[in-house]
């Protein structure tokens, strides 16, 4: 009902093509969209939901209608919604997930979307949106037409699909009037960059039309690469095909590539890259707005082309969403910033924003509605720390170990994300104090602080093999024990590694004597974007070391905007009112947290921290500002099949 009452209020104001259902087709003889029966071009911008608070997608869906955009583009995470496995499909689509709202928003803006339904998609995200329990079943073949992949791929599409069925733009309400704006929906992504079963892409394509009927665009997007298309590419009179490429790339070579697998019909790139994305511990990465302007104005001189700009808006891999790319393990921080037209925190790029709003108003030959007001960033000041509780306590308080004679992954656990802990005992013939060597060997994934008898040695780094060396100190006596604390620093979202497992599974050794003795496991799951840390046990500030939570309060007068520098701190997590705000680590780029007026409220708020290296004293200060940190900028030139050439 309160649909139909906000399409009537949205009709009554609004044009009526708004209104009423309609037609979006390819006309394949005169290689162009039609739209309603016009002549119609799109300009797209990729705007995730996922990586922005749902109390903030109308303001960035209004920014995108102003800078003259007519679509979006957006992606559906499958592990965002059914993070968990359950025997009947359980899904999430509420809050932060409520996929048809956000739809519905954009509809009423009057945004056409394209819709990325994958089941992979990439995106820089945790294991390119594959559920963990999905690909912790290593008998099962990703992205391919495996029999036990297809089944739960199938499960998930007639879970998903009802919703944007009833949201297509040809589709129609109780009411009369227009349901949705989807005007296509891609199937799969860049699929020609991972391998060549047609059988995988032809089975979507069944599954999609089965599910969505005929009356919506299914298409597909590949580097602009012969063999990418032609691998990633079907019949081209069914399934759409497009390219995608960035600044450095000349257009016409592209186009000239996808005519040979799409004859006919418009010529699209679908991930136009407006910026590049981020990795810890180098610089924040940009494109000049120079480039980008230029570069697009060229495409866009033949009117036979649409594009969608990747990214629009970056957006933040809040909790722990950031995904890592492949070969060498290189997990992506929590801003996704992505040098968008609109940052992180929905504000204008000081360049970008306006340059592309001007060359859409001259390709549209059409005036964007007036550019809106920035929501006010705060500063609340510094905080400091009064109460903390070491993680060993959290572990042996608030969470069921698991007891087995060899250590076990995160997936043998049925853990998803956060942090392992193990322990394991020792018994030396040596009573003194004294140093002594640690050997690890084997998996494992990833950064790990080691402990013994709860206090810090040293970090252990990812590794797939081989081994590694820590000197540790031996206390008196002749049993001490030592705790490995695995962080999952984000699943490969990329290549042939998908399904990264996560965990340690190797061999641990003191002075060369293996410990083979019961492992205790402590899955500190910490939830994918909210855990009631404050329910932690907590004792006044001063005595447990690293690896802690610490625990403080800030007062708010105006709610709005912020920005967290951690200061002295090095490396863990940050929440907000129990709202898992992300990562952050000093080897940056970026230096500081956004923190959206979502989390915050006026009066009295908590914030609590995950220091996983550093000495957390009452002295200690964290600081919330009203500016941005994204890190210091590298310039690059991002060229054909953009993500392809790390």
């Amino acid at each position: 009902m309160m649909r139909g009452v906000l399409l009537l209020l949205v009709c009554a104001w609004q044009a009526v093509e708004l209104c009423t259902a309609g037609s979006f087709i390819v006309d394949y003889e005169n290689n162009r969209f039609l739209k309603d029966g016009q002549p119609h071009r799109y300009m797209s911008g990729s705007f995730h939901y996922s990586r922005v608070p749902w109390q903030l997608w109308q303001d960035r869906l209004n920014k995108l209608k102003a800078m003259g955009l007519n679509t979006i583009q957006t992606v559906v995470p499958w592990n965002f919604h059914q993070p968990y496995y359950a025997a009947e499909v359980s899904t999430d689509f509420g809050g932060d997930a409520n996929l048809p709202q956000f739809l519905d928003m954009a509809n009423a803006t009057g945004l056409d979307v394209l819709l990325r339904v994958g089941p992979y998609i990439c995106a820089e995200w945790e294991n390119g949106g594959f559920p963990a329990w999905l690909t912790s079943n290593t008998s099962m073949k990703l992205r391919s037409s495996d029999a036990g992949f297809m089944k739960q791929v199938t499960l998930w599409f007639k879970t998903l699909l009802p919703f944007i069925k009833n949201r297509l733009y040809s589709s129609s309400d109780q009411f009369g009037y227009r349901a949705g704006s989807v005007v296509m929906v891609q199937i799969e992504n860049e699929y020609g960059s991972f391998g060549c079963d047609h059988d995988y892409i032809n089975s979507l394509y069944e599954l999609l039309r089965d599910q969505l009927g005929d009356d919506v665009v299914l298409y597909t997007t590949d580097g602009a690469n012969p063999n990418m298309v032609k691998c990633g590419s079907i019949d081209s009179e069914k399934v759409f095909t497009t390219v995608d490429f960035g600044t450095g790339y000349n257009s016409n070579s592209a186009w000239k590539i996808l005519r040979e697998y799409q004859p006919r019909g418009p010529l699209v790139n679908s991930e136009f890259y407006t910026g590049w994305l981020d990795h810890w511990g180098a610089h924040h990465s940009t494109v000049d707005s120079e480039s980008v302007v230029d570069s697009l104005a060229d495409l866009l001189a033949n009117n036979e082309t649409s594009v969608n700009l990747y990214m629009a808006e970056g957006g933040t891999n809040f909790g722990f969403w950031n995904g890592a790319n492949y070969p060498s393990f290189q997990p992506q921080p929590t801003s996704y910033d992505y040098d968008a037209p609109l940052t992180e925190s929905g504000r204008y790029h000081p360049d970008k924003y306006l340059a592309l709003r001007d060359l859409f108003s001259i390709v549209l030959n059409s005036v964007p509605p007036p550019i809106v007001p920035i929501l006010p960033a705060q500063g609340y000041g510094p905080v400091n720390f009064t109460e903390e509780c070491s993680v060993m306590e959290v572990a042996t308080r608030t969470m069921l170990p698991a007891v087995f004679k060899q250590p076990r992954s995160f997936g043998d656990l049925e853990q998803a994300f956060g942090f392992l802990l193990y322990t394991v005992n020792f018994t030396s013939s040596n009573t003194a104090e004294t140093s002594v060597n640690l050997t690890v060997t084997g998996m494992l994934h990833d950064r790990t602080v080691v402990m013994v008898n709860n206090v810090h040695q040293g970090v252990f780094i990812r590794q797939n093999s081989g081994a590694q060396n820590l000197t540790i100190r031996k206390p008196a006596g002749k049993v001490f024990q030592v705790a490995l604390f695995v962080e999952n620093q984000g699943r490969i979202n990329y290549g042939p590694a998908l399904g990264d497992t996560k965990g340690f599974t190797g061999s641990l050794f003191v002075e060369g004597a293996v410990l083979s003795t019961d492992w205790t496991h402590y899955p500190l799951a910490l939830d994918a974007t909210m855990t009631p840390v404050q329910d932690f046990p907590r004792h006044p500030i001063g005595s447990s070391g690293p690896p802690s939570f610490y625990f403080g309060q800030f007062q708010v007068d105006t709610a709005g905007d912020s920005f967290l520098y951690m200061g002295s701190l090095t490396k863990g997590q940050v929440y907000i009112n129990d709202i898992n705000i992300g990562r952050y680590w000093n080897i940056g780029p970026q230096k500081a947290l956004y923190v959206p007026v979502s989390a915050v409220k006026a009066g009295a708020n908590t914030i609590a921290i995950l220091e996983l290296d550093s000495q957390v004293t009452a002295a200690t200060e964290v600081s919330f500002k009203s500016v941005p940190d994204v890190g210091v900028e590298s310039q690059r030139k991002v060229t054909s099949f953009g993500r392809h050439n790390m």
